[in-house]
């Protein structure tokens, strides 16, 4: 009898959990209140500002889901169209755009009216120093009764983009410039032991992962180093390195705990071993430093065409 009393309350357990389901409204892929927003957007990047007003209610409210700031009030119309203004006239080619394949949905709630979700990417230019932003946008409309115009907006960005943006119209120091260094040293004496045909020598100070990027690549990114150490040798057997002389005075770059880069330009004369043809070739040289002092990455400039 007890074991019956267990099967059958099992067997009521299903039912139990399905009956807690209530609906709380409908979802659309198209509304007339997705077609109001799409309206909203594009007044906002057209700084449109009659039209942004006639879309809102007058108790309008938009709120930066993003913000922490525990005095922070949110903005009213005249926060929105004097964002839309200012944006308009220091932002060029300003998009708001569904994201890759989403979509905005339009829900009918039972007791709460009607809401739009957005799933976009805000885009747009800096016309005063060219930055560019593209962020995420999730955006929340809540409109009135009547389901005709927008009650409340809620957004919500990638901060850092707009931190980095904020950055950008700012001068700020991120190192120190040397035109000498222990590491252009090092650098020298790259080009010391290249011009002496010692490979070995040559690449000493890199490290044993180091990646080379060469201008002249076309079927990867990068040499490993023993890849570069092939390259190089295969090059001296074709060709007698005459000379290689510095152009101007390198510079290296000590960033603010990133480590640093040496910057460096280079004049090289070949002679081809069996046409004795005298060539010249100019180089530049950017050879980043890991905290040891070895050299973990080189990208190098130069027209290859020369050992066709």
């Amino acid at each position: 009898m007890k074991t019956r009393k267990i099967t059958v309350l099992l067997l009521m357990i299903p039912f139990l959990v399905m009956s807690q389901k209530e609906k709380n409204g409908k979802v659309y892929k198209n509304h007339p209140a997705i077609a109001i927003v799409n309206q909203f957007n594009k007044a906002y990047v057209d700084g449109d500002v009659e039209t942004l007003k006639s879309l809102v209610s007058d108790d309008f409210k938009m709120w930066n889901s993003m913000n922490n700031n525990p005095n922070y009030k949110g903005g009213d119309i005249n926060n929105l169209t004097g964002q839309s203004a200012w944006m308009n006239k220091n932002f060029v080619n300003m998009s708001i755009e569904n994201r890759g394949s989403a979509y905005s949905d339009a829900i009918e709630y039972k007791d709460d009216g009607t809401y739009v979700y957005t799933f976009q990417m805000f885009t747009a230019w800096d016309k005063n120093n060219g930055f560019k932003i593209k962020t995420p946008r999730n955006g929340t409309f809540i409109f009135d009764k009547e389901g005709k115009k927008i009650k409340r907006f809620l957004w919500s960005d990638n901060q850092a983009a707009w931190d980095k943006w904020s950055i950008s119209r700012e001068t700020v120091k991120n190192g120190v410039i040397y035109k000498d260094h222990p590491s252009i040293g090092t650098v020298r004496k790259v080009y010391y032991h290249l011009a002496q045909g010692n490979i070995e020598k040559t690449f000493q100070d890199f490290g044993k992962n180091a990646r080379i990027y060469d201008s002249n690549l076309t079927d990867k990114d990068y040499n490993s180093l023993e890849e570069q150490i092939e390259s190089v040798t295969n090059v001296l057997s074709e060709f007698e390195i005459v000379s290689i002389d510095e152009v101007g005075y390198p510079d290296y770059l000590d960033y603010e705990g990133n480590g640093g880069v040496a910057l460096s330009w280079w004049k090289f004369t070949f002679k081809n071993k069996k046409s004795g043809e005298m060539k010249t070739m100019k180089l530049h040289s950017q050879m980043w430093f890991n905290s040891k002092g070895k050299i973990g990455r080189e990208d190098v400039y130069y027209n290859g065409a020369i050992f066709n």
